[in-house]
């Protein structure tokens, strides 16, 4: 076992002991109480926090992944020929939902984010990547602001606020989510915008910023598909509390029901066509298209006598992800040892749901901002659940679930801190803090070599260089050894022109819920039988070690070496 391991357990059973301990003084009316954070201190404390999440997410964001992975490829391909052509690769104008892969894939609104970006200030991996990062650093500062308003009430706030902001600007789903470019991976930063804008709407009794909230929330649909489903469960049950509590007018729901669906309305119009049969509107202008095949396949549990079976598969897989750590998870996601929000934090989570769910259903103790956010996390937590149940088990489809869970370690945190005092306050924050430090030091020094299957590092500078060798006019063979989809790398980092992919791509099957193009131009993803043969004297070859030792006389050829790929020519 690596030291991680061993801290694991230790640092799961002390806080195991807090909670029991801290259980034991309240019940026996022994409560030690805590010696809170100054506001002086706690501004100190979060500038601190801000600074430790900038550098996370922005240290060596081009080389920590190194490479690049298909879907930030897709994405920013797609914005690059929006952004210069005006069309996506399958030659719309301007569609209102990119069907990328065919069957989406690829979300609009990081699409169109990078779309922007890119007429600003370029390609570049770099560049690709400064959305999710900045937005992962506004998040922690958003997630402050709401824990500021929902804990306004309450004595400990500045200490629920900074060690709210702290967790979320360390804890290892977060940093990975925030350092690539996956559609899914600015959703927190859009569910933390839309619900701090309730919070204010609802301390401001504000009909303009409950619209404002209405419409970040309709924004988040654009930004997964995940959100089709939590979005509207968690607005329909926070809605109904938000009037009992009185917290929200029904001329305010109205006036924000018609602002969510003026700003979802163009969405709507393409679920229509895509699932009702609405024609495809299809202009110069804007692009209403279908996808050419559905996703339910590969992403949702099947009916049928498997069902249940599966559904429980799924319940066990959430519990393994949000608790000790489940290895079936994508390892783009997640880092080996440290679980989501790490291994150890389970028990005071576990802890804090209680005392949430508790909460719910009691009085006004925490003033109405803290009933609504506690609310908010439980009504969030309860739709990526219903979610989860559904869909085959990914990290990134349960993306909205992890900060009502970092919500929830608050809870129980704070718990433990006014039952057991000062001391255990330091101790529980220390074993976080080590935590984090652990983790920083395992990214930046082994997470490469952890994820090399899903980053292909090194694949995209030979294609690269393959096409500058050969131009349009001498053939390129591409290896798929090691590699997912490499048409895509070879569109991207060439900045290949649309109209020629579009008027010569071949896919290996059209009507696939994923669109693999097996060749298009000069380039073919699969390599000749014989690769020595004189027929090849022109051609120029991507290919990976292991080909190199198994193929290829390599004293035929010039050789250019990438890191695991090389380019052979003559």
């Amino acid at each position: 076992m690596r030291l991680i391991d061993y801290y694991n357990y230790i640092a799961t059973a002390a806080y195991i002991l807090m909670g029991v301990a801290a259980l034991y003084f309240y019940y026996s009316g022994k409560k030690k109480g805590s010696v809170h954070l100054s506001d002086k201190a706690a501004r100190i404390c979060f500038a601190v926090v801000m600074v430790v999440a900038a550098i996370l997410r922005l240290y060596k964001l081009g080389a920590v992944p190194y490479g690049l992975q298909q879907d930030e490829a897709s994405i920013g391909y797609e914005a690059y020929i929006l952004s210069n052509f005006g069309i996506d690769r399958d030659g719309y104008h301007f569609p209102i939902y990119p069907i990328t892969w065919g069957c989406g894939g690829g979300s609009p609104l990081l699409v169109y984010l990078n779309v922007i970006s890119i007429s600003l200030f370029g390609t570049g991996i770099v560049k690709l990547r400064l959305i999710p990062a900045i937005c992962g650093i506004l998040t922690v500062f958003l997630f402050y602001k709401a824990l500021r308003l929902g804990f306004e009430k309450k004595s400990y706030r500045n200490e629920a606020s900074v060690l709210g902001a702290a967790f979320l600007a360390i804890c290892p789903w977060h940093v990975i989510l925030s350092r690539w470019s996956l559609d899914s991976n600015i959703m927190p930063f859009n569910l933390m915008l839309s619900v701090y804008l309730f919070l204010l709407a609802s301390k401001k009794k504000s009909s303009v910023i409950y619209c404002l909230s209405a419409a970040s929330f309709a924004i988040c649909m654009y930004s997964y598909g995940a959100a089709t489903i939590v979005v509207p469960a968690t607005l329909v049950m926070i809605a109904a509390y938000s009037i009992k509590k009185k917290a929200l007018t029904i001329t305010q729901l109205i006036l924000a029901i018609v602002t969510f669906m003026v700003v979802f309305a163009p969405l709507l119009l393409f679920y229509a066509i895509n699932y009702l049969g609405v024609p495809e509107i299809i202009t110069d202008v804007v692009t209403f298209n279908r996808f050419t095949a559905a996703r339910t396949g590969e992403a949702f549990v099947s009916f049928g006598d498997g069902f249940f079976k599966g559904v429980l598969g799924n319940l066990k897989s959430l519990i393994l992800t949000v608790s000790v750590d489940n290895s079936e998870n994508t390892i783009a996601h997640y880092l080996k040892g440290y679980a989501t929000l790490f291994a150890f934090t389970f028990p005071v989570t576990f802890t804090g749901l209680v005392i949430g769910v508790k909460k719910l259903f009691s009085k006004d103790e925490d003033g109405q901002q803290g009933m609504i956010l506690n609310a908010m996390f439980i009504f969030v937590t309860l739709g990526s659940v219903i979610l989860d149940l559904v869909i085959l088990p990914d990290i990134n489809r349960l993306v909205m679930l992890f900060i009502p869970l970092i919500y929830f370690f608050v809870l129980g945190a704070e718990f433990i801190f006014e039952n057991l005092g000062r001391a255990a306050a330091v101790a529980l924050t220390i074993i976080l803090l080590l935590g984090g430090v652990s983790f920083t030091r395992d990214y930046f020094t082994q997470y490469n070599r952890w994820a090399l299957s899903i980053f292909m590092p090194g694949y995209g500078d030979a294609i690269k260089r393959a096409y500058e060798i050969a131009g349009d006019d001498r053939t390129i063979y591409s290896t798929y050894d090691g590699l997912s989809a490499p048409f895509m790398l070879a569109l991207y980092y060439n900045n290949y022109d649309p109209y020629r992919f579009t008027s010569t791509v071949q896919y290996m099957d059209e009507t696939a819920e994923f669109r693999i193009a097996g060749s298009f131009g000069n380039f073919i993803f699969k390599l000749p039988q014989d690769v020595n043969s004189p027929e090849h004297d022109g051609d120029v070859f991507v290919v990976s070690s292991n080909d190199m030792n198994s193929s290829f006389d390599i004293s035929m050829f010039t050789e250019e070496d990438f890191g695991g790929y090389h380019v052979l020519y003559k």
